[in-house]
């Protein structure tokens, strides 16, 4: 199932799909991104600091956050590359889990 940014951005919101304390941005390079700030408990379209940055394409998110892509595989094969710490990253498969 496809999905927009705004439509993610209010699945998380609703759901409260968030690591605790921590900030993770979603970098999709020319498509934007999008931080979860797990400190504030909001999300939103913002380039600003984070704890974990993902770099990865919109349609490669929409996989994961679908099911349709490993985590490991992707991180693996390059398709998903993360800066900073790699815990919070690592807690991503849950949130996703979530928001199915």
């Amino acid at each position: 199932m496809d999905f927009t940014q705004d439509q993610f951005i209010a699945k998380v919101a609703k759901s409260d799909a968030y690591v605790a304390g921590s900030k993770i941005k979603f970098d999709f390079g020319p498509e934007g991104s999008i931080l979860l700030d797990g400190i504030s408990r909001k999300v939103e379209r913002d380039d600003g600091e984070a704890d974990s940055i993902i770099s990865l394409s919109w349609a490669d998110f929409q996989a994961l956050a679908n099911g349709k892509l490993n985590p490991m595989t992707a991180f693996m094969t390059g398709k998903v590359k993360v800066k900073g710490a790699m815990g919070p990253a690592m807690q991503l498969k849950q949130i996703f889990q979530s928001l199915r």
